[in-house]
């Protein structure tokens, strides 16, 4: 059966999007789990946070240990058009990594999430996310996006306020609507 894909970016990235879909096959995808798989943005403000600044100095790493942080991370509702990319890459035989800038103290609860809902992806935690030398990156994160690129790896961007254009000038980088 042929599979469908949805690409919701600039025209200008679509040959980068495509050329990825062709060359995917057996490549490390490295996918980035919050704000880029699961919208925890949108959870934060249903509870009344700021997600316009970024990041906010409310949210501290203690913060999301604590019983409200931990429940904003488990009722986040993945991105659809994230999840699609997430379910073309395995489909195309990718091998797709999660990857993650959350504390240790969450492994436990992180990887209960990845294989109750994404069973057979491994997950890493690291705040030096370009140092796992996958080929290709699902990120959010303005710093992180950064040091990626900084390796010549391509990274596929969600298009948040925080990030919004700050790459578009870098060959490596494509963003994609959320």
């Amino acid at each position: 059966m042929k599979q469908v894909v949805y690409f919701s970016g600039k025209v200008k990235d679509l040959s980068k999007f495509l050329n990825l879909l062709y060359n995917v096959e057996g490549k490390i995808v490295a996918f980035d789990i919050d704000n880029t798989l699961i919208n925890v943005n949108k959870r934060l403000e249903e509870m009344g946070y700021n997600t316009a600044l970024y990041p906010n100095p409310e949210l501290t790493e203690d913060f999301w240990t604590t019983v409200e942080g931990t429940s904003i991370l488990l009722g986040a509702e993945p991105i659809p058009s994230s999840l699609k990319l997430l379910t073309t890459f395995l489909n195309l035989n990718a091998e797709v990594v999660f990857v993650t800038s959350r504390s240790k103290d969450l492994k436990f609860l992180t990887e209960r999430w990845a294989e109750k809902y994404f069973p057979g992806i491994e997950v890493y935690f690291t705040k030096e996310k370009h140092q796992l030398d996958a080929d290709v990156y699902v990120e959010d994160d303005p710093v992180q996006i950064r040091q990626i690129l900084n390796t010549n790896k391509l990274v596929l961007i969600p298009r948040w306020p925080y990030n919004l254009d700050l790459f578009e000038t870098f060959e490596n980088a494509v963003y994609y609507n959320i």
